[in-house]
């Protein structure tokens, strides 16, 4: 279960915060919900914490205050913050604590459930890196350790996974994890590497649940580093048989296949507006907007809203690597009317804010 502290001086928008991560999200345990930042800072000395769920101004210690406390103290605490102003400088004086994300007051359910959902991503995707032998036995196709230790976006590896296996596209597939571990090799780590072999993995199972009765750690075990693996080639092998040999249990109706690809490419031609919504799709496709949805998930492994989203994110940092447009103007040729949430999303995605971008591609 994942700890969750909800903080906020409202009475009301405490108890609504609860009520929705009571109902919404089995995953989360709400250990504490708290008034003030005094409280928190209690609650942090006597109780593990996953997730701290806190609004910025609070009467004697602020939000603020307590993400610099966690900072401080080298606390493994991801943080949200909740604000009834949409001011810039809050959210650049948050990120130097490393704060995980920024709300505005009202806060929607979808983007409270979207930003708790990421964040327990990246919470479970920590933990599930192993304590045995597995990261020493990649260690070694490596020649040297990377001083610069980036972080490899892998939110996007399900989704084109998925598609692959979706289109039984063998040659797709096949470059996607030659190419991926070529990557990873010259610019990352073992650490790196192995997430990317878990999210493959974990990938085929969504659509075709290959583990069984094993856990995804068992099934690496007995499939991958239980194995005489002498070289890269043997271990991109293991991962392209495991997928062609998933390709054959192929169950997508093609009118589901055909659904999905009218979908991505209305996606392609019209991101960059603002008010395009999948509700706006399902009206050219003459569907029901849940029934375009589910058929869209269970041909790519993710929403219509992630992809969307994803899709205008990707487009943005080609424009921010390759143009000297500014980053408002950016943000609205990819559909973002607001500059702070596009900033915003851009850090919840790449792990930085948009203005580092020119600063990453120098490292």
């Amino acid at each position: 279960m994942i700890k969750l502290i909800i903080a906020d001086d409202e009475y009301f928008i405490r108890a609504r915060l609860s009520k929705i991560i009571s109902e919404k999200r089995q995953n989360i345990d709400i250990v504490s919900i708290c008034e003030d930042g005094e409280d928190i800072i209690k609650c942090l000395c006597n109780s593990d914490v996953d997730i701290l769920l806190m609004d910025i101004k609070m009467i004697s210690i602020s939000g603020l205050e307590v993400s610099k406390y966690i900072f401080e103290n080298k606390l493994n605490i991801k943080i949200i913050l909740l604000s009834g102003y949409n001011d810039f400088n809050f959210a650049v004086e948050a990120m130097r604590y490393g704060v995980f994300d920024y709300l505005t007051k009202p806060i929607s359910e979808d983007a409270l459930l979207e930003s708790l959902d990421k964040c327990i991503d990246i919470i479970e995707a920590s933990k599930s890196l192993p304590k045995d032998r597995s990261i020493l036995l990649l260690s070694a196709f490596f020649k040297k350790e990377n001083r610069f230790i980036k972080s490899k976006d892998i939110h996007d590896i399900r989704p084109l996974v998925i598609k692959y296996m979706s289109n039984s596209d063998k040659e797709s597939y096949i470059n996607f994890i030659k190419e991926n571990v070529k990557d990873i090799i010259e610019n990352y780590n073992a650490y790196t590497l192995y997430k990317f072999i878990y999210e493959i993995l974990n990938s085929l199972d969504v659509k075709y649940h290959i583990l069984k009765d094993l856990t995804l750690t068992q099934y690496m075990h007995s499939n991958i580093f239980k194995k005489d693996i002498k070289n890269l080639e043997q271990l991109e092998n293991i991962l392209i048989e495991t997928g062609i040999d998933c390709m054959s249990l192929n169950i997508v109706s093609t009118k589901e296949q055909l659904i999905g690809k009218q979908i991505l490419d209305d996606i392609e031609c019209n991101f960059c507006d603002c008010d395009y919504t999948v509700t706006e799709i399902a009206k050219k496709l003459g569907k029901n907007p849940s029934y375009i949805n589910t058929v869209f998930k269970k041909v790519y492994g993710n929403t219509i809203k992630q992809t969307l989203s994803d899709y205008r994110l990707k487009e943005a940092q080609k424009l921010l690597r390759r143009s000297n447009l500014k980053i408002i103007d950016i943000a609205a040729e990819c559909g973002y009317s607001d500059i702070f949430y596009f900033s915003k999303r851009y850090k919840a995605k790449f792990g930085y804010p948009p203005s580092e971008e020119s600063l990453k591609q120098n490292l």
